[in-house]
């Protein structure tokens, strides 16, 4: 599991206006990406890719190239803040087990979708926007240069949580809960195998992930990793049957979880050999995760691969070491 930021807990109240959600991750989160954004802007790595550096990422950019849309499933799993007790935050009691990938769906949105700054060369932003973001799902859109080729990015980005509490999830508002849990993992899971790029930004749920569920609870309302996800494992199993089934074995597979590496990499070079992957090495919290999902996102949009695609997403000692991939060639 994830460490969730302790010390947010702790903040005043003074940006209550702004921070409408727990931890105040609308807010914050849209300041993570763009400060991480501008880290990526002045790194040396983000110089425009030269003749040599196009033609040697071809090959994990050709499906794009050949079908001029660069498809992408961004899916924000059920991400929840589970202790075993109630977590008060901003004088408000959100109750145990709250979420806050809602939060962080707006933060995504918020800055894809802004005016691209005139000198510089990120790709995270200009961004249309299509779909209802009260429904839990939009879809995002811009025409790029892909290593030459005039290529549409399309982003599937959806989050799974119906609201912040638990409680209402799975009582008053367990039919919308349903709704969204089921659209993510229509465009997740539908994703592997036939999208170019498929992200998982969530708990790993100790190898039962991705998942977009409440989680399973146990008697002292923590996960029930031992008696549920670690038996059952019913995300990955589901992955690991799309991967063997699906049409496009050179898709990019990345998993922005808890010891994603430890939990899944086995498994999944099992199902696919030749998958290409990006994984955690160690327990990550969510703002690194997002940045490190953001960073990745950028280096894709440039056509980067093998290590130059890990110069341009790693900014930072703990990204650069909290994360690795797998044949990206």
């Amino acid at each position: 599991m994830k460490k969730i930021l302790i010390g947010i807990l702790f903040l005043s109240t003074a940006n209550a206006g702004v921070n409408d959600d727990i931890y105040a991750y609308k807010f914050r989160g849209h300041e993570v990406i763009r400060n991480y954004a501008e880290l990526i802007d002045a790194s040396p790595a983000s110089n425009l890719p030269d003749k040599e550096d196009l033609n040697k990422c071809q090959p994990m950019y050709k499906n794009a190239i050949q079908n001029k849309v660069l498809d992408i499933r961004y899916a924000l799993g059920y991400f929840d803040d589970s202790r075993g007790f109630d977590i008060l935050w901003n004088n408000k009691n959100w109750g145990y087990s709250p979420s806050l990938d809602i939060g962080i769906f707006e933060s995504i949105r918020s800055v894809l979708t802004e005016r691209c700054e005139k000198k510089s060369q990120l790709n995270l932003c200009g961004f249309g926007e299509s779909g209802n973001p009260d429904l839990g799902k939009v879809i995002l859109q811009k025409r790029i240069q892909l290593l030459g080729e005039d290529v549409l990015v399309r982003i599937a980005l959806t989050h799974a949580s119906a609201s912040e509490s638990f409680m209402e999830n799975t009582n008053s508002l367990k039919e919308r809960q349903d709704f969204l849990t089921k659209q993510s993992e229509e465009s997740y899971f539908g994703g592997i195998g036939k999208a170019d790029v498929v992200i998982y930004n969530g708990h790993s749920r100790n190898g039962g992930g991705p998942d977009f569920n409440p989680p399973v609870l146990d008697s002292r309302l923590h996960t029930d990793y031992n008696g549920y996800y670690e038996i059952q494992r019913p995300g990955i199993k589901r992955v690991l049957e799309l991967i063997k089934a699906g049409t496009n074995k050179e898709s990019i597979l990345t998993f922005f979880s808890c010891y994603s590496k430890k939990h899944f990499l086995t498994d999944l070079l099992q199902a696919n050999p030749k998958q290409r992957l990006i994984l955690s090495a160690e327990t990550i919290d969510y703002h690194d995760s997002l940045k490190a999902s953001m960073g990745y996102l950028e280096g894709f949009m440039r056509g980067a691969c093998g290590q130059d695609l890990a110069d341009i997403a790693k900014q930072g000692d703990k990204i650069k070491n909290g994360f690795v991939g797998y044949q990206l060639k």
